[in-house]
Order: structure tokens, then sequence, then C-alpha cells
């Protein structure tokens, strides 16, 4: 029986040399180092996912909005236009490998390559490691805000402190509450609006508002489409926090 709201994306029978034998002889061999990698990482069997994704393992997810269902414990595709690799639990944990990684572009859990010589490869496989571990974790998971800031990096704590009263001052009467695997704050009944987490070299608040007037001061914090970090060796910019809060519950 087909789950309710799952995911279109299903794993398929199709060959994954059968999909690799029209790509270009370049993007072919990126695919099988890509494969090797994850191959060793998760000691699964490549299998296509869709049409056009190749993945290792399965898991179960459960978003906010209901939609369930499985998919790849790691994962890529091969396109034209860049290697899309993916990390479905977004670039928050990996400030520093991305610094050294070499040429990327990021958007919320996509890492985009145009080719595989332009970056580190080793770097490229500790953070798929990351992610597989970070997958496979047999460790309790949050279920609670208490547990999410008790699992907090030691060093994030003071700032994450800070930001978190800033919001709950500003919000005062919103509902605290775990989701996606970060604390956010409804301010209704609907999702949550305003979502914050603490990593071990910044904090990070979500989404991005649309806000012509707050865009070129958001910009220097902006990472990928929907995040802004605010490293934890720089003093948190209230003013501007503040601000990015009321934009996101008006």
């Amino acid at each position: 029986m087909t789950k309710k709201n799952a995911n279109k994306t299903q794993a398929t029978s199709q060959p994954v040399e059968d999909f690799l034998a029209p790509l270009t002889e370049r993007r072919a061999a990126e695919a099988q180092q890509l494969i090797a990698i994850m191959g060793k990482i998760s000691k699964e069997p490549a299998t296509m996912w869709g049409p056009s994704i190749i993945g290792f393992g399965t898991q179960t997810y459960k978003s906010e909005s209901g939609r369930e269902g499985d998919m790849p414990l790691l994962a890529f595709s091969p396109r034209k236009t860049a290697l899309t690799i993916y990390f479905y639990e977004g670039f928050n944990p990996y400030g520093e490998e991305l610094k050294l990684l070499g040429k990327h572009k990021t958007s919320l859990s996509c890492l985009y390559i145009n080719k595989l010589d332009d970056v580190d490869l080793n770097v490229l496989e500790k953070m798929l490691k990351l992610s597989y571990k970070k997958s496979t974790s047999k460790a309790r998971k949050h279920e609670t805000v208490q547990d999410y800031i008790d699992a907090m990096p030691e060093q994030a704590r003071p700032a994450f402190d800070q930001l978190r009263a800033l919001v709950r001052q500003l919000l005062p009467d919103a509902k605290e509450v775990l989701s996606y695997g970060v604390i956010g704050y409804k301010v209704d009944e609907k999702r949550a609006r305003v979502f914050i987490s603490g990593w071990k070299d910044h904090l990070a608040i979500y989404p991005v508002p649309k806000d012509e007037a707050l865009e070129r001061e958001l910009t220097p914090y902006r990472k990928g489409k929907g995040t802004l970090w605010f490293a934890l060796d720089e003093t948190l910019p209230i003013e501007l926090i503040t601000r990015t809060v009321l934009a996101l519950t008006q």
C-alpha cells in the first residue's frame, strides 16, 4: 500500500549501467568514482531511484507536513550541468569542510559540482562519511526541545542561549517545538515560521525572509538559498536578527 503523501522518487529495478551508458565519457567516469566512494562507505550496492538518482541503502523519513516514505542513505545524480550530491540533513554540520572542498555550489540539501577535478575528494569523502553516520546513527533521536539543547556542542551553547532568548522575547506567544531536527517557533496552527539551530562553528536561522529592505544587510550571512549563518567567533547582530525574525512572522 502506498503511504499517504509518499515520496514520488522510489527505488527502481533499472540497472545502473543502463542509466550510465548514454552519459558522456567524463560524466560516466565521475559517476563510477562516486559509486565507488559511496559503495565503500555504505557497503550497499548502487540502485536507481527514480529516473536519474543513484542511491545506496534505504532510510525512512516523515516530514512535518506529513509526507513520508523511503529515500537512500547516500545518493547523487550525474546531471549534464553538474554532479548533484544529496545531503538530506543540509549543510549546517559542514562549515569547515565546505571551506576546504573546492569549487562548488549548494542549495538547501544539494551539493553541486561541475566536475570532480574541481574538489578535494578526501574532503568530499569525509563529508559523505559524516552524512552516512548521521543517517544510520543508533543514538537516541532528539524528541524534545531540551534534548536538542542538551546535545548541542559546548562551544555553541552561550551564543545559542542568547539567540533563543531573543526569539522567545520577540515571539512571546509562539509555541516552541522540535521540527526538522532543530528548534522551530509556531505563531499559529500551521508549520513553524522561524527555525534556529546551533553547530560547532556557527548558529543558523531559517528561512531567509523575502524582504527587499533586508536583502543587502543579510547577504554576508546567507548560506545557500534558505539559511543564515552567524559565526561563533563574531558578535551576534542583534538588531538585524530582530528585524529578520519579525519579517518572517508578519
